[in-house]
């Protein structure tokens, strides 16, 4: 803990000394050395004694003042001579010590602003140890509250030279603190009263300055503890015949930019597998009353959580219903669809929008030693989570990325996260697209979606690369397509797919990156990819070279992969790929995983399957014996999911390599793909993004400052959170290179410094 919640400590002691002090009618004072005691008049202190330290803290006695009467500063009935803090700011006097740093003829003890810069001390030294944040001494110290150090290391920032870390004081270290002593604590730096730091303080009167209140709910039933937004409503339901482990809870964000109906559900396991207790939550969600279609829009992803459990995160359907109706009908009925009983003392129902398309995002986690499963999450009108104008996205988000849920056991902690940005995000994205004409249709819809696309990477301050690669047979037709590239990237106007094209087949001109700027030709590329697939869809071929022949990274290079990079491939198929379906890439085959919709398969064809992806696996994870970390790439699907309500097929082989690489899988069958556009675009900003927290933090508790102003919650212009990558984004806000910034939030307690 680095922010100050001992500011909260210091005025529930003053209070209670405060209380005491009239009670006990001027009698009370503290013998800290021993000597004093009870009688019947009340408490009798040792005297003041010139040349002796009653309260320990290095500072005599005749100095803080024997009186009569005694000083006492902070008036809380405690002497100065008697008083470990005599100012009550959180720095205990034999820290601040005697001196008169800004010469007001106060000492530092007694002074609430020793440096007189304009900010109090305790707003400066937040955890009142005289040590600014985790900015070490020596090398390899051992500081209480920061993460630990190897030998030869120092706090961040710093370099270890000859046993001492230098600087003394850096902004990246500081945990959001200053020196109270010191009216500019980082050399060459601005005035301690110009930097973002204040954010870490407690808000303001208005609530609009600081950090920001959170609430925070139990449930001894259901073992949670959840956090949401200051005076969110909250409210447990009643269950009829609830068994064990059966509990459940509304939250109702009702102003008129949120409409989402919140909740959450405990329910007894039934297993010690989270896929399949993710499953098992997603066909009870497919049955909730009144819904004409629950579709799958997004499966989520496997994490492990803060706190250690398996859990499935952001799964994202869309509902249907036969008449217009509002969030808070919605989430009633999820309820009953969940436990399977009737419930009573539900959320409210008469806030928000009416419509017929609804949201629902939520997490699946599950505790195996309980014997528990707990979902969270929230239903919101589609129209209003797709606008980044309304808050609701964000709630939905807040509510299923896992960050807002612990155990009942659990507590909060305070942390602040500085930055300084050298770069904005960069990435270069590949996409791999099947151009059968099964998949015509989907490329229709990633087209028509892509000025949004692009948009909303240009609005995240993305520096972005497009690239498309064709699923061509790479051994060509001998005939008709005697040679492909395998890989190879289209780089010119395609043009429109003809049902009756002629070889040779179009292989899409230059192999190079795309920039922001040519969107035109993106979307031909998307719409007729290179050469022509004859039926055989080679998306695992294509996808692994479209890489590796991109490789090394080079700068300035369009046909290479930029150093620094953060890649992206998305897979855009309805079909396995045809290595899995006898086929063969480089004269070897995969195992064939069976038939169009089989959702699982057993035990030894799945070991068979991840034998044969370790070449993909391995470049993708950042462990290719040739090219190692910058093979790393993050993969996305859009594609069959298990349980799809089209033709696709499900996507075994591609579902091992989105969960290695922790990317998302999104059904090919939706409506549109909008909305998945836009959390694929928002997870590679995250990804990209150089502002990567510390710990994972509660998501609905951020607050950053940039400079000296204070951003929004915004996905229009602000900040926001990608909890694939713990990493905050910054849009429509034009963030300078070197700029200062600073995230504080909440944390839950019970949880791992991130690596």
């Amino acid at each position: 803990m680095k922010a100050n919640t001992r500011g909260r400590v210091a005025a529930l002691l003053a209070t209670l000394a405060a209380l005491c002090f009239v009670s006990c009618a001027n009698t009370f004072s503290v013998d800290v050395d021993g000597g004093g005691g009870w009688t019947e008049a009340g408490y009798v202190s040792v005297p003041c004694t010139p040349g002796q330290d009653a309260d320990g803290d290095g500072i005599n006695d005749e100095l803080e003042g024997c009186g009569p009467p005694p000083p006492d500063t902070d008036s809380d009935g405690f002497p100065d001579y008697q008083d470990t803090d005599s100012d009550n700011d959180g720095i205990p006097d034999s820290v601040e010590g005697g001196g008169d740093v800004d010469g007001d003829g106060l000492p530092n003890y007694k002074d609430l602003d020793s440096d007189n810069d304009g900010v109090s001390d305790g707003d400066e030294d937040l955890n009142g140890d005289g040590k600014l944040g985790c900015c070490l001494s020596t090398c390899g110290e051992s500081r209480k509250g920061c993460p630990p150090v190897k030998p030869d290391q120092c706090g961040p920032g710093q370099t270890c030279s000859k046993g001492s870390c230098q600087p003394a004081a850096h902004f990246l270290c500081s945990d959001g603190e200053t020196d109270p002593k010191k009216a500019v604590t980082f050399p060459g730096g601005k005035a301690d009263r110009d930097l973002p730091t204040f954010i870490c303080r407690e808000a303001d009167e208005m609530g609009t300055k600081g950090l920001k209140p959170i609430d925070f709910h139990k449930s001894v039933t259901g073992n949670w503890n959840v956090a949401l937004e200051a005076k969110t409503p909250y409210g447990e339901i009643q269950i009829v015949g609830a068994g064990a482990k059966e509990a459940g809870a509304s939250i109702d964000y009702s102003a008129p930019s949120q409409a989402v109906a919140g909740f959450v559900v405990s329910l007894a396991a039934g297993s010690g597998d989270i896929s399949v207790e993710a499953a098992d939550v997603l066909a009870r969600l497919k049955n909730i009353a009144g819904a004409a279609e629950v579709s799958q829009l997004s499966s989520g992803n496997v994490i492990t959580s803060h706190d250690k459990y398996p859990a499935v995160v952001s799964t994202q359907l869309a509902i249907s219903t036969s008449s217009a109706v509002k969030s808070g009908v919605v989430r009633n009925a999820l309820f009953k669809a969940l436990l399977g009983k009737e419930v009573s003392k539900t959320g409210a129902t008469s806030y928000g929008l009416e419509t017929k398309e609804l949201t629902l995002r939520y997490e699946t986690l599950l505790r195996p030693k309980d014997g528990q499963v707990v979902v969270i999450g929230g239903v919101g009108p589609t129209s209003m989570a797709k606008d980044p104008n309304q808050m609701t996205g964000i709630l939905l988000d807040d509510l299923s990325n896992g960050t807002g849920l612990a155990t009942s056991s659990d507590s909060d902690t305070v942390e602040c996260d500085p930055f300084i940005l050298d770069r904005n995000p960069v990435a270069d994205i590949i996409w791999v697209v099947d151009d059968s004409g099964s998949m015509d249709d989907n490329r229709q819809d990633i087209v028509n979606n892509a000025s949004d696309f692009f948009a909303r990477a240009l609005q995240s301050g993305l520096d972005f690369r497009m690239a498309v690669a064709g699923v061509a047979d790479p051994e060509g037709d001998s005939v008709f397509q005697p040679k492909v590239t395998v890989g190879k990237l289209c780089g010119k106007q395609m043009l429109p797919k003809q049902s009756l094209e002629l070889p040779p087949w179009d292989d899409g001109g230059p192999d190079r990156f795309l920039g922001p700027n040519e969107k035109a030709i993106f979307q031909s590329c998307v719409n007729n990819p290179p050469y022509k697939e004859g039926g055989s869809e080679y998306v695992l071929a294509h996808a692994l070279e479209a890489v590796r022949r991109h490789l090394p990274r080079k700068a300035g290079d369009p046909t290479k992969i930029r150093p620094g990079a953060s890649v992206a491939v998305i897979l855009a198929t309805d079909e396995v790929s045809k290595e899995l379906k006898g086929g063969k890439y480089l004269g070897v085959a995969g195992p064939d995983v069976g038939g169009e919709k089989q959702c699982g398969l057993d035990v030894a064809l799945q070991g068979q399957l991840n034998a044969y992806l370790k070449p993909w696996l391995d470049l993708f994870t950042g462990k290719d014996a040739t090219w190692g970390a910058d093979g790393r790439a993050m993969v996305h699907l859009i594609g069959g999911v298990c349980g799809s309500g089209c033709t696709s097929e499900v996507g075994h082989g591609y579902f091992e390599l989105v969960k290695a690489t922790g990317g998302i899988t999104a059904d090919i069958c939706q409506k549109s793909l909008g909305t998945t556009l836009q959390i694929i675009i928002d997870t590679i900003t995250g990804a990209a993004s150089p502002a990567i927290l510390q710990y994972v933090p509660v998501s609905a508790s951020l607050a950053v400052a940039v400079d000296n102003t204070q951003l929004k919650r915004s996905r229009v212009k602000g900040f926001d959170y990608v909890g694939f990558s713990n990493s905050l984004v910054f849009v429509g806000v034009p963030i300078k290179k070197g700029s200062q910034i600073v995230a504080s939030y909440r944390r839950w307690v019970k949880q791992a410094l991130i690596e």
